[in-house]
């Protein structure tokens, strides 16, 4: 789940410096006349290839949010598995939608744990709501506005972005194993 969304980012990165090396890309214009077929043609084969990492990536992450929400639907969850991964593909409205996905996430678990007083650990709502901070930040910083530009502000809100999505998706594994696991008789309450 990690894995391939940075081996994606790694393919795009190598693809923009055979661009840059080669000269087909100077300060952000495409120059085509010095361009070398192989050059041009490895590039875009990494481009595809990378991009078709980070999209497979991200469409792991909307199906571990789906199926977090789907084990926790007693009638009481906030809202429904296909809402919460829905609604973070409406422009705008998904900065808002992230803290009710995620960060709602982790409390309705925690209500749910509580209700049906099961003997599974809670989550730490705090790093659900950081993630969700970071990932808005990320997005913000990475925006080309101006006075942003040339400041490593992007790259250390994307490192800090990468390492909370680790910690994010491990606890949010876990919770939902250990409540599959409880539901399937396999541990005791």
């Amino acid at each position: 789940m990690i894995g391939v969304p940075v081996g994606g980012i790694v393919l795009l990165t190598v693809a923009v410096v055979i661009l840059v090396v080669s000269g087909i890309l100077t300060d952000y214009v495409v120059n085509l006349d010095y361009a070398s077929p192989w050059a041009l043609a490895s590039s875009i084969l990494l481009i595809l290839l990378g991009s078709a990492a980070i999209l497979f990536g991200a469409s792991i992450w909307y199906l571990l949010l789906y199926k977090a929400w789907g084990v926790i639907q007693d009638g009481n969850a906030s809202t429904t598995p296909g809402k919460a991964v829905g609604f973070i593909f409406i422009p705008f409205y998904n900065f808002y939608w992230i803290f009710q996905a995620w960060w709602g996430f982790a409390r309705d678990y925690n209500r749910h744990i509580e209700r049906h007083a099961l003997n599974t650990p809670k989550l730490e709502a705090s790093l659900f709501l950081a993630f969700c901070i970071l990932s808005i930040c990320n997005i913000i910083l990475g925006l080309p506005i101006p006075f942003l530009q040339n400041t490593y502000l992007g790259y250390l809100a994307g490192l800090a972005f990468l390492v909370m999505f680790i910690i994010t998706a491990n606890k949010t594994i876990d919770a939902v194993n250990g409540l599959l696991d409880l539901q399937a008789g396999t541990i005791s309450q």
